[in-house]
């Protein structure tokens, strides 16, 4: 009976010895690394950038970038953004904000649609048109039933817009509340706070107490990286960054910059390549898990054309004038592939999730512990 004893202990030994190494091994393991510090907001926001000619990808994507303007399957850019790494906005100029008018049938809407399923880019985001309001429009119900038809077509797809509500230096003139809200899955708020003298950046604050007090959670920010053009002048690689500064934190799913490339006479990317590579590599919330995406608007909106439009005055609010199209291999518009900018924010790990083993390593370890003491126990007490 004693050797049994004996040999109970040793198995405790072993046993506890293997779950210390166990444990030991796996938090220098390079996956228990990784899920420590990689910030899930950080890699899982959405990155993006206007682009007007280059078609840079790779470029594009060294730089931090992991969405562009002017995608899809129904566009000649779509392999080579999917080969840099990289989700491409399917534009859908379906609305102007010059006549207040839809400017696609239901039909044509669906084409640009299925095209993209049929073509691999199923749950593709869809920009629809461009700062609808900016020209005084009553846009949302239109948005509401693009939206729908997009849906339709697509359930895993999602509009996206930029709204230039915010945009006009003198912010008693900015509407009340968030007309565009509901219209589309993702409202992408575009401040160009650059003029002349230093930038309004509290323009940016104000938008971000609007946007909280009406309990928006899917929503984007566009930063001013383009200049001189119209009123605007060409902010400094710093003043970019103090834009992305007063914006970060406040509960984003992603953000875009205006523009890489000249949008016509309006130069882009003069803020410097070092910035906008500097901003990618920053936490969109830092210390925060990313927000829970809202669900989708009750009733889907309408589309407009992209690229910033009209030249805002001192008092106007506005992006710099529009841009072209996409060149197009089927449809009348580019789409942007894959995912969905809220299936992009589900993060891929987390520190919770990264404890669970050796938190489970160890309970292994009590357990055997415990059946060998109690074992050692019931043995001790037959050999008296």
């Amino acid at each position: 009976m004693r050797a049994i004893a004996a040999l109970a202990a040793d198995t405790l030994r072993r046993s506890l010895t293997a779950c210390v190494v166990l444990v030991v091994a796996y938090s220098l393991s390079p996956a228990a690394v990784t899920q420590l510090h990689v910030n899930p907001v950080a890699s899982g926001s959405v990155r993006g950038v206007y682009r007007f000619s280059s078609t840079a990808w790779s470029t594009i994507a060294g730089l931090g970038f992991n969405w562009v303007t002017d995608g899809g399957a129904n566009t000649n850019y779509y392999p080579g953004q999917k080969a840099a790494g990289l989700v491409g906005m399917v534009w859908l100029p379906a609305y102007s904000n010059s006549t207040c008018t839809e400017t696609m049938s239901d039909a044509q809407i669906t084409q640009v649609v299925q095209t993209n399923v049929s073509g691999g880019n199923a749950g593709a985001v869809y920009q629809v048109g461009d700062e609808p309001t900016a020209n005084g429009c009553a846009a949302r119900a239109a948005y509401v039933h693009m939206t729908s038809v997009v849906h339709a077509a697509d359930h895993a797809a999602r509009t996206w817009v930029a709204d230039d509500q915010f945009n006009d230096p003198s912010t008693s003139n900015w509407p009340a509340g968030l007309p565009m809200k509901g219209s589309v899955d993702i409202l992408a708020f575009d401040i160009y706070p650059c003029q002349s003298g230093p930038c309004h950046l509290n323009m940016i604050d104000l938008a971000i107490q609007r946007i909280h007090s009406v309990g928006l959670t899917n929503w984007e920010f566009i930063l001013q990286d383009f200049g001189p053009c119209e009123s605007w002048r060409a902010p400094n690689a710093t003043e970019v960054l103090q834009q992305f500064q007063h914006w970060q934190g406040a509960g984003a799913i992603g953000y875009w910059f205006y523009t890489y490339d000249s949008d016509g006479s309006c130069p882009g990317n003069v803020g410097g390549s070092s910035v906008l590579k500097q901003i990618n590599g920053l936490a969109v919330n830092p210390g925060s898990a990313p927000p829970a995406p809202s669900a989708r608007p009750a009733s889907p909106p309408a589309a407009q054309t992209p690229g910033p439009k009209s030249s805002p005055g001192a008092n106007s609010s506005s992006k710099p004038p529009g841009k072209q199209s996409p060149t197009t291999s089927n449809g009348n518009a580019s789409a942007s592939p894959g995912t969905s900018p809220a299936d992009s924010l589900r993060p891929m790990l987390t520190a919770v999730e990264s404890s669970r083993l050796p938190l489970a390593v160890i309970g292994i370890g009590a357990l055997l512990a415990g059946i060998g003491v109690a074992l050692s126990y019931m043995l001790r007490r037959r050999t008296k």
